[in-house]
């Protein structure tokens, strides 16, 4: 696990040209962490939000319903 040591002389490393770039990612980072800390919808919540739009015997006549065939 890195430390927050670390962090800071990797930073003192970053010429001064860089500190606005710098400065934006980190903000960018932690806003991007705050969205999701905030999106407590799961994959498997979105999934089950699909809806698909066919006939009931699709899935086991799927053959019949092929558009190339």
């Amino acid at each position: 696990m890195v430390t927050k040591e670390e962090i800071l002389a990797e930073i003192e490393k970053v010429p001064e040209q860089y500190w606005e770039e710098l400065y934006r990612v980190i903000k960018d980072f932690e806003t991007g962490k705050e969205e999701r800390d905030g999106a407590e919808e799961s994959v498997m919540a979105k999934l089950r939000k699909i809806r698909i739009s066919a006939p009931p015997d699709f899935s086991t006549k799927v053959d019949l319903y092929d558009p190339e065939r």
